[in-house]
């Protein structure tokens, strides 16, 4: 079942995909996935097949028309389902798609989350806003996360979600309220992650579209908390952060992050 049709239960998604690996380059080839066609002459390789991505999840990144740095923190995404791999031994399936779509055409419609972070201000085109109108109305998420915490980012998003959402009213997804209880406990039973300073805690907000969280922003920069310099080993199994977060940090970032995923899949 696909967004374009209903998809507020979708497990699915469409792209090219690749298996998530702990070995190797895992972190290049997930962030840049090849596929190449075969023309007949010879078998097809392991690397060169496309994969059965039927009932697999993925996330894309969208790369608006406007200026932004769409692409920063490029394993961000693959770190991210590598862990939710490791923490469901393979049993949910997902793969990863790291190239970014656009916001126009139907491209989209064939995912039930999109994701967008950069370090700058942004303004989507009419054009963008009536499409993604449709996306959100046919039950697609979109996913905002201010890749620096604060500033220029978040000073679009309210904006932004205005004219997508006319009158739609961000709220706050506080712990406390029962209307958020699954966003904190579907996966793991995240304590509100007290430990961590207030710059990686301010409260996720939602805009709703037919009674459901339709946009949800991440001012607190967890793309920064997924991102690896070094992949994950048996000693390690975070990997090395690229920021500066540490393990106690991103390991809380991860656990809400998929709860996160499986709030959106199911609300």
């Amino acid at each position: 079942m696909k967004c374009r049709e209903i998809m507020p239960y979708a497990f699915l998604g469409v792209g090219l995909a690749l298996p998530i690996s702990a070995s190797g380059n895992w972190v290049t080839e997930a962030a840049n996935p090849s596929v190449k066609e075969f023309d007949g002459t010879a078998p097809k390789r392991r690397e060169d097949r496309e994969i059965d991505r039927r009932d697999q999840v993925t996330i894309r990144r969208i790369k608006p028309q406007c200026r932004s740095d769409w692409n920063n923190d490029p394993t961000a995404l693959p770190q991210f389902f590598y862990q939710i791999q490791q923490r469901t031994k393979g049993v949910f399936p997902v793969y990863v798609d790291n190239s970014g779509i656009e916001l126009l055409g139907d491209e989209i419609f064939d995912y039930p989350i999109i994701y967008f972070t950069s370090h700058y201000p942004f303004t989507f085109t009419d054009e963008e806003v009536e499409n993604l109108k449709k996306y959100l109305a046919r039950g697609g998420t979109l996913w905002l996360d201010d890749c620096t915490g604060s500033g220029p980012f978040m000073d679009s998003v309210y904006p932004n979600v205005q004219r997508i959402v006319p009158g739609a009213e961000m709220r706050l997804m506080g712990r406390g309220t029962k209307e958020f209880f699954d966003f904190f406990n579907m996966i793991y039973e995240v304590d509100g992650l007290p430990h961590i300073s207030d710059y990686h805690v301010k409260p996720f907000q939602a805009a709703y579209v037919n009674g459901r969280p339709a946009i949800i922003f991440c001012p607190n920069d967890y793309g920064c908390g997924w991102e690896v310099s070094v992949p994950p080993t048996a000693i390690n199994p975070l990997g090395e952060g690229a920021h500066g977060w540490s393990a106690p940090i991103r390991e809380k970032v991860f656990q809400l992050s998929i709860n996160w995923l499986f709030y959106s899949l199911t609300h």
